[in-house]
């Protein structure tokens, strides 16, 4: 019985936790790889979702721009990045207690423009306007 109220308890624990830099620092390595290769699979489905949803739109060219845009996201950022490479910029920029409040999602994305080597100010443009954004 104690574990069934556990169980069904655990969504609103997830839930209150938001997914930031003090919720990072505590996963171990390899639950940090797992989030990330988690959060790339996410991207493919949220892409796919999309185009599939697109088409149903009136708009006879959404499709094409919707695949145009994930694609060249896709290749700019992530395409030759290994999750591990994710994983060690988002233990740096964690690693500033005042990014602490950004989220994983905004995250993830200043750590492939890192790798990608945006130039610094708009890296540092970027922290900025993410911290304590929220989802």
């Amino acid at each position: 019985m104690k574990s069934l109220f556990l169980l069904l308890l655990a969504p609103c624990a997830f839930a209150q936790n938001p997914h930031t830099g003090d919720w990072w620092a505590g996963l171990s390595r390899m639950s940090k790889q797992e989030v990330v290769v988690g959060f790339l699979d996410g991207m493919a489905l949220g892409a796919n979702l999309t185009q599939m949803g697109a088409g149903t739109s009136t708009d006879s060219d959404c499709r094409y721009k919707i695949t145009s845009s994930y694609s060249y996201v896709q290749s700019k950022f992530f395409a030759r990045v290994a999750p591990e490479e994710i994983v060690a910029a988002l233990d740096g920029l964690y690693a500033d207690a005042d990014n602490s409040s950004i989220i994983l999602g905004r995250a993830v994305w200043i750590a492939v423009n890192q790798i990608a080597r945006t130039p610094d100010d708009d890296i540092r443009r970027l922290i900025e306007q993410s911290r304590g954004m929220g989802y």
